[in-house]
């Protein structure tokens, strides 16, 4: 199978998914729901790194801080041991990552077949693919069971769990000469594989910028998915106010 192929099949999938979310929005379940996501993601998750095993991706350790995508794959699971406050942060994360992860589902398999000529969906970039297809869903499942609501208090929560995590990293690069997040402070520093800046401290500042970008767009694109799908049935303080201002005008 192509890798336009594949892309295309998880394309419907994920858009299909997206509108039966929408559609049936008042029915969703909050366990079940969350339960099917961190089982799938751990089965994907394990998918990719069993792909990567044998091409020596993982000759430096496991993937978890390499960047944003395999940290978030690797904190799904483990949002059911977190306590009440870092798994609202986390959640927060999560929801507004979910453009950033659609748009990821597209950007290794596409470079690949763009700039490398790789013209195969082998195992390694269809199960990538596809936990970036899961989390992004997982997203936006979040905020349609109301479980993050697209607000500025949660957005600056999102920001501070990322930044936290980025910093977390990159001090361990300076004490272990590490190249977390692909910052290694003492030289090979990039965003995502590709030399940008000519310093560390420019680069990490640029991180820190794309990483803010990312979860405002994010933030705008689920407060909008919440206002479009929406209803009345959804919030009975709504209607009920609709049915006093119409009595109201009545008299």
């Amino acid at each position: 199978m192509e890798m336009t192929t594949m892309l295309g099949i998880l394309t419907v999938v994920y858009f299909t998914t997206l509108l039966l979310f929408c559609l049936y929005r008042q029915h969703l379940s909050v366990k079940v729901g969350n339960l099917i996501f961190v089982i799938l993601d751990v089965i994907f998750f394990f998918c990719w790194n069993l792909a990567m095993y044998p091409k020596g991706k993982l000759n430096d350790g496991f993937e978890t801080l390499e960047n944003i995508s395999p940290l978030m794959f690797t904190l799904i699971p483990l949002t059911y041991f977190m306590k009440g406050k870092v798994r609202e942060y986390c959640f927060a994360a999560i929801a507004f990552l979910n453009v950033g992860m659609l748009v990821a589902m597209y950007a290794s398999p596409e470079y690949e077949y763009v700039f490398t000529f790789r013209r195969e969906a082998d195992f390694m970039y269809t199960s990538e693919a596809l936990c970036h297809m899961l989390c992004s869903l997982f997203g936006a499942y979040l905020v349609l069971t109301n479980q993050v609501k697209p607000t500025f208090s949660n957005w600056i929560k999102s920001i501070v769990f990322l930044y936290t995590i980025i910093t977390f990293g990159v001090i361990l690069n300076f004490v272990f000469h590490k190249g977390f997040f692909g910052m290694n402070p003492y030289g090979n520093y990039s965003i995502y594989m590709i030399d940008i800046f000519g310093s560390f401290e420019v680069t990490l500042a640029a991180y820190y910028i794309g990483v803010l970008l990312v979860l405002t767009i994010g933030m705008q694109a689920m407060a909008g998915l919440d206002k479009l799908t929406s209803k009345f049935h959804l919030h009975p303080e709504l209607e009920l106010e609709s049915v006093e201002n119409t009595d109201t005008q009545n008299e």
